[in-house]
């Protein structure tokens, strides 16, 4: 591997979702959650790397804030790879990577949009409710 990682700044991540405007929820090598935003560097046009979900990165934490760290590096197949069977990254890393982004939080977010409760009826309560109703009486 060419990138060497400085463990007081840097920390391995992986791409839970992409938010839009260069930015991204990561989950960090200590398992937290946070926000990355992807450094200038990695945007420019002629070195352009495309940051997908499921990604493995190189995050640096910022000092002032604990919810949101900078991108910046991103590793290849072979590199992550390397990574798992070298033992780099935690386990929670690992199974996020290998499952693909079956990733979730302990506790559900009742205003994600992915996120719909309907209540059961048994037919014979939706019949019942119509009987309950006369022509007569609109």
């Amino acid at each position: 591997m060419n990138y060497q990682l400085n463990t007081d700044y840097e920390e391995y991540a992986y791409v839970v979702k992409l938010l839009g405007n260069c930015r991204a929820r990561v989950l960090l090598n200590s398992g937290i959650e946070a926000i990355g935003v992807i450094r200038g560097a990695l945007r420019r046009f002629n070195k352009r790397v495309l940051i997908e979900n499921g990604d493995i990165i190189v995050v640096s934490k910022r000092d002032f804030q604990d919810s949101k760290v900078d991108i910046v590096h991103k590793f290849n197949l072979d590199q992550c790879q390397s990574l798992i069977k070298n033992k780099e990254i935690s386990d929670v890393l690992i199974n996020c990577y290998y499952n693909k982004g079956t990733y979730s939080a302990d506790k559900k977010d009742k205003h994600d949009d992915n996120y719909i409760t309907f209540d059961d009826i048994s037919d014979n309560e939706r019949h019942e409710d119509e009987d309950d109703i006369k022509l007569d009486d609109v």
